[in-house]
């Protein structure tokens, strides 16, 4: 697939801010922005993400990545699922040279890795939505497997480790069956059965969606709007650039804790690529950040990428900038990297520091609380007529 940049406002979303010194993104330095030091590993991660990522930036990010050793940077870069990205990248540009053999073929070995996966995913996507189609099961593709099909060249660069198919809440049950009789295996998951149920086959694992979020997260349920306004791509359904974009703000605000190792910067070089290859209407986004009480989610989300150097839409900003005091506040968390300090040690106080403050309003994180309290008694009973209803003859 051949993608070119979209005219309009986004190449100036994407003008990147430059220094004298050569990191990445040529972005402002380390005293110039409020960060920690560890971000600037990030930053460079990100280097071929720069929109004119020449030979150059590529051969300057890489001496300033090495400087700290090279094998803890390509290991970083494992586990944020960009081997197969920087791979190609050192390929495109001829600098093979700049790194030694052994990290040459570990970044070789993700990329091929990540390939077959993609085929493996790609095939069963294909069979999937024979399979719902058939039995009038409307459904979207969310996350990485849709994304990049829309704003990577080359799709199989970006690893994926689950299929995330979003459906309706009444369509659940006939979904989940629908798989097992596909000949999916059921992985009973007690903590996640309020929003979504887990499945895999042949090395392939299905995140089956009826929320997008924990139920109370939002103001009210939007998966049936969300499919209400899906697109035909290529072989699957997947999410409304809108919708997806809006997605791609929120989830990781809740899920991945913002700037934790959980969130992988395959998900921050999915927005940069989106911002490049795709229009946005941002006046959409923020009507519907606005509605369902997650201003505030999305607000942190873009304050952490202006940390790694992206230029974002100020009238977005502006227009979803919680109160003064919260915004310290939650700058403090991402300034000193709390959610990835206490991740493994205090896991609850991110949980109750840092997700409930992503919430518009008190009101807000008020529901999200009743909500949860509702999902953990009511798990046992959800967990029994899931399995009830796919043990049935």
């Amino acid at each position: 697939m051949k993608l070119s940049p979209h005219s309009g406002n986004g190449t100036c979303l994407l003008s990147w801010i430059r220094s004298s010194t050569p990191v990445c993104f040529r972005m402002q330095s380390d005293n110039s922005i409020r960060s920690p030091l560890a971000f600037r590993q990030h930053r460079l991660a990100l280097a071929p993400a720069h929109p004119d990522a020449s030979a150059e930036i590529m051969r300057d990010n890489i001496e300033s990545a090495f400087s700290e050793g090279e094998e803890r940077f390509i290991a970083f870069l494992r586990s944020n699922n960009l081997g197969p990205v920087w791979y190609q990248a050192l390929h495109d540009h001829a600098l093979q040279d700049c790194i030694s053999s052994a990290s040459l073929g570990i970044l070789k070995s993700s990329r091929f890795a990540v390939a077959t996966l993609y085929l493996l995913q790609n095939a069963v996507m294909r069979q999937i939505d024979r399979l719902f189609e058939s039995r009038g099961i409307a459904y979207a593709v969310i996350k990485g497997v849709h994304v990049r099909e829309l704003v990577y060249s080359e799709p199989s660069l970006r690893q994926a480790k689950d299929i995330d198919i979003l459906v309706s809440a009444g369509q659940r049950i006939v979904a989940a069956e629908a798989l097992v009789e596909a000949g999916f295996q059921y992985n009973l998951e007690l903590d996640n059965i309020s929003h979504q149920a887990s499945f895999d086959k042949a090395g392939v694992n299905i995140d089956l969606h009826w929320n997008i979020l924990r139920p109370g997260r939002t103001r009210f349920d939007v998966t049936d709007a969300l499919i209400a306004r899906r697109r035909r791509i290529g072989g699957f359904w997947g999410l409304g650039d809108t919708d997806a974009v809006f997605l791609m703000l929120v989830h990781p605000a809740f899920n991945k804790y913002v700037c934790s190792p959980y969130m992988s910067l395959c998900r921050v070089m999915d927005f940069i690529r989106w911002m490049k290859f795709r229009s946005v209407d941002w006046d959409a986004v923020a009507s519907l950040l606005h509605d369902t009480g997650l201003q505030t989610a999305a607000w942190t989300m873009l304050h952490w990428f202006t940390m790694l150097g992206l230029a974002v839409p100020d009238n977005l900003m502006a227009k979803i900038q919680p109160g003064r005091v919260r915004m310290r506040y939650l700058s403090f968390w991402l300034e000193h990297d709390l959610p990835t300090k206490w991740l493994y040690r205090r896991p609850l106080l991110i949980q109750i520091g840092l997700t409930l403050f992503l919430h518009d309003r008190p009101l807000d994180a008020g529901r999200m609380i009743l909500g949860w309290f509702r999902a953990y008694l009511q798990r046992h009973r959800d967990i029994f007529v899931l399995q009830q209803a796919l043990n049935s003859p």
